[in-house]
């Protein structure tokens, strides 16, 4: 999976008081800010955990089949393929068990499934490995109309579409809390993501929150929420819509609302590694501390990359460039990058990065903030 995190954090009184000095919106409607997301927090949290907590434990049994090189002959539920991962699960099976894909030998399913090839190719429908070392093609993707065979290693992903809607929802929520008495310091994070993959589509949605406070200092409030949505063409070409609203006081940002649309390719995209690039234009409404709301036309540039190591760790990263063209010369350029280990099944450790710069911001703002956080979570 793929696609931006999510960072709480609290101070010690979990109150945010209004600086009258720093003009804006008063207190009220920074809490009522504050309070909204933090409701849509901790409601993405809720659906994760009774979503993903209950598959975890659940006792069905399926009839797909997978046979791996040693012999070894597995009988139960192909839950999905990622980063080389082929996660199946037995009816015996306490939780899922991720098998490495290079080493199948064979796999039968007549569950309908959205297969991404190398090339960029997607199919749909029944899935077929078969045990033929001398044969190229020895993997199929059989629908109504016809049959699509590729060699097995070129399956970049597989997901199961049938079933009910809330069985095809994936996602992860986590959070960290660092505390340094000795200096007076305390930082809160959650994060938490929710996506929807359908044959030909993809919906994400995350929501961020980051706390922290001092002595001596300002705390440091940044929340954020965004929404993207992902329509896959053929030949690793594919459409991006999205918004992502930002409240940030390190950067004297009260509100900044950026809707994009882009298009998409990817250059590089095997089991372990994705890299893809893309391209549009975003209107974006800004209101900073001491000033008046205003909308601004900006062009997009971006990147997506992820990398995989089997069994081990996983790297994200997005890059986005803003070039102004309302504000000729003004570039914006936002950065996340996160890297997370499996420290057991579904649960992980995650240390993430966030940078935001702007290289023309009010008089006597700063032009970027950074974050580095850690947490532990759980994913579905």
């Amino acid at each position: 999976m793929a696609f931006a995190e999510a960072f709480p954090t609290q101070n010690r009184s979990l109150l945010v008081q209004w600086n009258p000095t720093r003009g804006g919106h008063p207190g009220r409607l920074f809490l009522a800010w504050r309070r909204s997301l933090v409701r849509l927090l901790l409601l993405l949290l809720v659906i994760l955990f009774h979503v993903g907590l209950p598959q975890a434990i659940a006792k069905d049994d399926k009839t797909d089949v997978v046979v791996m090189a040693n012999g070894d002959r597995l009988v139960g539920e192909i839950k999905e393929l990622a980063f080389g991962k082929l996660q199946f699960k037995a009816g015996y099976m306490a939780a899922s068990v991720n098998l490495d894909w290079t080493k199948v030998k064979e796999l039968e399913s007549i569950r309908r499934f959205r297969v991404e090839f190398s090339d960029g190719v997607l199919g749909f429908g029944t899935i077929h490995k078969l045990d033929s070392p001398g044969l190229e093609a020895d993997f199929d993707v059989v629908d109504s109309i016809g049959k699509t065979s590729r060699n097995f290693l070129e399956v970049v992903n597989l997901e199961p579409i049938e079933g009910s809607l809330w069985s095809r929802f994936r996602g992860s929520g986590d959070i960290g809390l660092t505390l340094k008495p000795e200096g007076g310091q305390t930082q809160w994070t959650a994060n938490a993501s929710l996506e929807y993959p359908a044959e030909r589509f993809r919906v994400n949605l995350q929501a961020n929150s980051l706390f922290s406070s001092q002595e001596g200092a300002e705390d440091s409030v940044r929340q954020s929420f965004g929404g993207a949505y992902y329509e896959f063409l053929s030949k690793k070409v594919f459409l991006l819509g999205s918004t992502q609203l930002l409240k940030d006081n390190q950067l004297d940002l009260a509100l900044r609302a950026t809707f994009s649309g882009a298009a998409g390719h990817f250059l590089k995209h095997s089991r372990a590694t994705g890299w893809a690039i893309f391209a549009g234009a975003a209107s974006t409404y800004e209101k900073y501390f001491n000033t008046s709301g205003t909308n601004n036309a900006e062009a997009l540039l971006g990147m997506d990359f992820y990398a995989f190591r089997f069994a081990s760790s996983q790297v994200n990263s997005k890059l986005l460039i803003y070039p102004g063209i309302s504000q000729w010369g003004r570039i914006r350029i936002d950065f996340d990058t996160s890297v997370s280990w499996e420290v057991w099944k579904d649960f992980y450790w995650k240390t993430s990065i966030l940078e935001n710069f702007d290289s023309r911001p009010p008089e006597g703002s700063p032009r970027n903030d950074f974050a580095l956080t850690s947490s532990f979570g759980i994913s579905f």
